[in-house]
């Protein structure tokens, strides 16, 4: 089921460097919504744009839920200017939502404001399924979490300010072998090279590896088709249009790596 809400803002607040999270009251939306989905928000009434803004949720409790967001075009620039009881148009929650098997330790990637979904998941399994959680960012400034090994909780820094030096990437490979991310599945979202990087590590090392894609979705529920993905599979050489493509915002954004021909789209 998905819901279109008049949603009214209870917290907004920058938590890093041009990094923010709003708090928004939700009746419907945060009730049914799991770690992985989205919701497409209108910024403002006087926004004019066709396209919505699709967020990755945070957070959901019953009444509640949050995104985390960064600044950097009109709309955002629109939504850090929220203030307490603002209201905001909403529609929710779209997409699918993380499969988490209890038969294997969960290795968790997020980069830039990938973390969204990310650390949703991480609050959300933590306390049945052995987890580590790895976030990247370029400077100290741009983290919100506090590094902290002993928790399962890794901060990388390209700067190497803080946590370990260099990018995401380094740090895992730095942390674990191969051998043992093969007995853990992978859940990622963060930049699209980001990703493709560990995409193609996850297929070349056969280890199980799952990536919330983050791309421009107009309409959220598939009449669009803006948000086209092509699969991997060429078994047979005749493809419904629905076989060979998929579209992140009802397929996805939750992916198989070994599924999808690519994370650049």
């Amino acid at each position: 089921m998905i819901y279109n809400e008049i949603s009214k803002i209870i917290k907004n607040e920058e938590i890093a460097d041009n990094i923010f999270e709003a708090h928004l009251s939700s009746d419907k939306i945060s009730k049914i919504s799991k770690p992985g989905q989205f919701i497409n928000i209108l910024p403002a009434d006087e926004f004019n744009h066709t396209m919505r803004r699709p967020m990755s949720i945070s957070f959901q409790d019953n009444n509640s839920l949050k995104i985390i967001y960064k600044s950097i075009g009109v709309g955002t620039r629109m939504m850090k200017r929220w203030i307490v009881g603002d209201e905001v148009d909403i529609i929710g929650p779209l997409g699918n939502f993380w499969n988490t098997p209890k038969e294997k330790d969960a290795l968790l990637i997020g980069g830039g404001v990938g973390i969204a979904p990310i650390l949703n998941l991480f609050n959300s399994i933590k306390t049945n399924i052995n987890t580590d959680l790895f976030i990247g960012a370029r400077y100290e400034k741009e983290h919100f979490l506090n590094h902290n090994p002993n928790n399962g909780i890794y901060l990388s820094t390209d700067s190497g300010e803080i946590g370990i030096k260099g990018n995401l990437f380094d740090a895992i490979n730095q942390t674990f072998s191969i051998k043992e991310m093969q007995n853990k599945i992978i859940y990622v979202c963060g930049p699209p090279l980001m990703m493709e990087r560990i995409r193609e590590f996850s297929i070349k090392n056969s280890i199980e590896c799952y990536l919330a894609l983050e791309t421009i979705m107009a309409c959220g529920i598939g009449i669009c088709q803006g948000c086209t993905l092509e699969m991997r599979d060429q078994s047979s050489l005749e493809h419904s249009y629905r076989d060979k493509y998929k579209l992140v915002c009802m397929d996805g954004p939750i992916f198989n790596a070994k599924e999808i021909k690519t994370c650049l789209l």
